[in-house]
């Protein structure tokens, strides 16, 4: 069964970061300047934002690569999906987020979380949240889709 909705559902944006935090990797899509995607995996983290939203923190280095696709078209899409065959994907607006509020917040949140989604953010080669080695993306999205078993959800904004 299929639910398609512009109002975002509680239920689904919860279920959505349930089984994100639980596979913790996914497949991060960009979009090449030849309208090719370009996948890497990645370790996002993602905020509940209240009862009508979510917000996902990665951490990335800033490739020439990466830097040169989210200028062109910033837009992701993120895919898990878990060992149990529980999926999740978010397609989502992207953008980098390098202020020292946002890239301390960031820091933190991974720093406090229990492992495997949490961990300490220096294993990326970065001394600290200020270190030029590392950016931040935050990944607003505008679809949500989970698949537990038979049942699917999504939730388009």
């Amino acid at each position: 069964m299929v639910v398609e909705s512009s109002r975002p559902d509680p239920d689904v944006l919860a279920d959505f970061v349930r089984i994100a935090h639980a596979t913790v990797w996914c497949s991060l899509a960009t979009v090449d300047r030849r309208q090719r995607p370009r996948s890497r995996v990645v370790h996002p983290y993602w905020e509940l934002t209240g009862p009508l939203g979510v917000t996902g923190w990665l951490f990335t280095r800033p490739t020439p690569l990466k830097l040169a696709h989210l200028a062109a078209r910033p837009h992701v899409s993120c895919s898990y999906w878990s060992p149990t065959q529980d999926t999740a994907v978010a397609e989502c607006d992207a953008e980098f987020a390098d202020d020292e509020t946002t890239r301390r917040k960031v820091w933190e949140i991974f720093e406090a979380a229990a492992p495997p989604l949490g961990y300490d953010p220096r294993i990326l080669g970065a001394a600290d949240h200020r270190d030029p080695a590392i950016t931040v993306l935050r990944m607003t999205p505008w679809r949500l889709a989970t698949l537990s078993g038979a049942w699917r959800r999504t939730v388009t904004r």
